[in-house]
């Protein structure tokens, strides 16, 4: 099962990116009607000409738009990838910050990711506190990378970096 929700009630920046989105398509039909409107009538001046530039312009002020609109998609009864039961529930936001959480009710496998411009951050399961990307070494001696704890301690196992970057994707 999945359900999306566009935004939030009390996010704000949220519900004014999603009006002024409105606002934009309605103008984006308008300009449509009045291309078709001087196509028949021939266009003399180029004013067809500038319509189609202010329509270029639009769309790129939609797509800058749509990276400030929260989006959140749930899904449910996923399979955990430490107990294997199909109880895990996943949260993904895109908007500015990119972040995801996977919690599954069986075993309480937990993993809370978030994506900024230098990398991932993840909070750790076990402190709460935040958890980056460390680089190290097996004993047969290749490289591996994993989410390190700096306050206790904590280095994250295959299954849950894996999870970490599916989430922070």
């Amino acid at each position: 099962m999945q359900t999306q929700r566009q935004i939030s009630a009390t996010d704000k920046v949220s519900q004014g990116a999603l009006a002024a989105q409105k606002r934009l398509l309605s103008l984006l039909q308008r300009i449509a009607h009045s291309a078709k409107v001087l196509a028949s009538f021939g266009d003399r001046n180029g004013e067809l000409n500038q319509l189609w530039q202010r329509r270029k312009g639009i769309i790129e002020a939609l797509r800058r738009l749509d990276k400030l609109v929260t989006k959140v998609t749930v899904h449910h009864n996923l399979r955990c990838p430490q107990c294997r039961n199909r109880s895990v529930t996943i949260w993904l936001q895109r908007g500015r910050v990119i972040s995801g959480k996977a919690i599954c009710k069986h075993c309480g496998f937990r993993v809370q990711v978030a994506r900024l411009r230098n990398g991932l951050l993840a909070c750790c399961p076990q402190c709460n506190a935040v958890a980056t990307i460390a680089q190290g070494k097996r004993e047969d001696g290749s490289v591996f990378f994993a989410f390190s704890c700096s306050r206790c301690g904590w280095v994250s196992d295959d299954n849950w970096t894996m999870a970490a970057a599916t989430l922070g994707g």
